[in-house]
């Protein structure tokens, strides 16, 4: 009886110093989510698409570059407002996505900018969009264009 106490004693002891060394994942751990587009007025219009990056990591990541086959150029974008003046600008360095936090993209903010699409972008409509960061890598999400 004392040697079967004393494996289930050191059987739980391993199991509890196993499962403290279980740890947060090592690195970014890159999550894109409630990723959407708005509707273009016309063929040879812009397009932007909108979403959340989380970032469940220990470590920050950057979102760096975006493509998609709707136009040749997509950019990494952002507006300001500049004495009641809407301003938007291409920001090269891209997003910084902070080890546990969080970058959101949405209108009037940050967002991934479509020029001379090819084709209109239509309410119903999916778009591919191929999002590249500094240390995860490149990941393929989907954009439901919509009214909102």
């Amino acid at each position: 009886m004392k040697k079967a106490l004393l494996a289930l004693l050191v059987i739980s002891l391993m199991v509890i110093g196993l499962s403290a060394c279980q740890s947060a994942p090592e690195g970014p751990q890159i999550e894109v989510s409630g990723v959407w587009g708005r509707p273009s007025p016309m063929k040879a219009g812009n397009g932007a698409t909108y979403f959340l990056i989380e970032n469940k990591g220990s470590e920050d990541d950057r979102l760096i570059n975006a493509t998609s086959s709707v136009s040749d150029v997509v950019e990494l974008h952002d507006m300001t407002m500049d004495d009641g003046v809407m301003k938007m600008f291409h920001v090269e360095e891209g997003y910084v996505i902070p080890a546990g936090g969080s970058v959101e993209l949405k209108p009037g903010g940050k967002h991934v900018m479509f020029i001379g699409l090819h084709e209109k972008l239509e309410v119903g409509q999916v778009i591919t969009v191929e999002l590249e960061f500094e240390k995860s890598g490149k990941m393929i999400v989907e954009a439901e264009i919509r009214e909102e």
